[in-house]
């Protein structure tokens, strides 16, 4: 029943946002700004989802190798290519498939998936922060609220890092903590190398999306401020960070668009908005394709084995 309440309010939050730029925003500016869109838009969606599903699908098949358990890569891309759909539909559905996908071919416990899973999204967190950081030291201009942001997420880094060295007892004796402590600072180096070309790649596709609906931002304003967007994108308080991403875009890159302020606004809001649009259609259909596979299968059933459940002691 909690569930099924969050899910609904994260509809309510998404059709809310949605529902004030739309009031705010002129539809017909909206589909002028479509209109003048650049013809390669479209499908630079769709090839920017391939990439940013190879480089994504890389670095969980290093980082699980290292943390978790040795799978072949082939394996991997098509179990994040089942998640992406499955993720489409309930965020938690998705990251409990891989859990219980890995616990199932490897026999590794359910709590170590748990835990490897959770250092991959805090090192998500980890480059974004770092790359938010270089923007700011080199376009010292941006809105205030991205360098409090960032402050703020450097005071929490701060206590983590006090804790993977100092490794307090209370801690490692939890199985929760165990990859993430253990992994130390090394380990943590080597998870964020390779997670690097998967955010190099979605800020490149961001700012090809902007450009080709006009909005030039520069590259070094956008370094700082994206970070931002997809810390922002991937709060659990919206569905796949629909209408909180429009919204933080929209703040932050409607200046560098061309045009009065409800056509800036249109040209951000539709670039959000095509660009979110075609990736997910590609993940829909790359998820359809990988969930025919023996893997795909596979992923199906633990999924349905991750929603029975209860939930790992931590």
């Amino acid at each position: 029943m909690k569930k099924r309440l969050v899910r609904l309010l994260a509809w309510a939050v998404t059709a809310g946002i949605l529902f004030l730029l739309f009031r705010k925003i002129p539809f017909h500016d909206v589909v002028a700004a479509a209109r003048g869109a650049a013809g390669w838009t479209v499908p630079a969606a769709f090839f920017f989802g391939f990439v940013i599903y190879l480089a994504d699908s890389f670095a969980i098949w290093k980082t699980f190798g290292w943390f978790l358990a040795e799978l072949s890569l082939a394996d991997v891309l098509l179990v994040r290519g089942a998640t992406y759909l499955l993720a489409a539909i309930n965020y938690n559905v998705g990251q409990g498939a891989i859990v219980y996908f890995v616990h199932r071919v490897a026999r590794v416990p359910v709590i170590r998936g748990v835990a490897t899973v959770l250092l991959i999204m805090g090192i998500n967190v980890l480059a974004l922060l770092f790359l938010a950081t270089f923007g700011l030291a080199a376009a010292p201009d941006v809105p205030h609220a991205v360098k409090l942001i960032v402050a703020v997420a450097y005071a929490g880094l701060a206590v983590y890092v006090a804790a993977v060295i100092a490794k307090p007892r209370w801690l490692v004796s939890r199985p929760l903590f165990d990859v993430l402590l253990n992994a130390g600072l090394g380990g943590h180096a080597r998870a964020l190398l390779v997670r690097l070309p998967h955010i190099a790649i979605l800020f490149t596709f961001q700012i090809f999306m902007l450009r080709g609906f006009g909005v030039a931002v520069p590259i070094l304003q956008a370094a700082a401020a994206l970070p931002v967007v997809y810390l922002i994108a991937v709060l659990p308080i919206s569905v796949q960070g629909l209408g909180t991403t429009q919204a933080t875009m929209i703040y932050f890159f409607a200046r560098y668009a061309p045009g009065d302020s409800h056509a800036q606004q249109a040209a951000v809001l539709t670039a959000s908005l095509v660009g979110q649009a075609g990736t997910l259609a590609f993940q829909i259909v790359l998820g359809l394709a990988c969930l025919r596979s023996r893997v795909g299968r596979a992923v199906t059933e633990a999924a349905e084995e991750s929603q029975a459940a209860p939930a790992p002691s931590t």
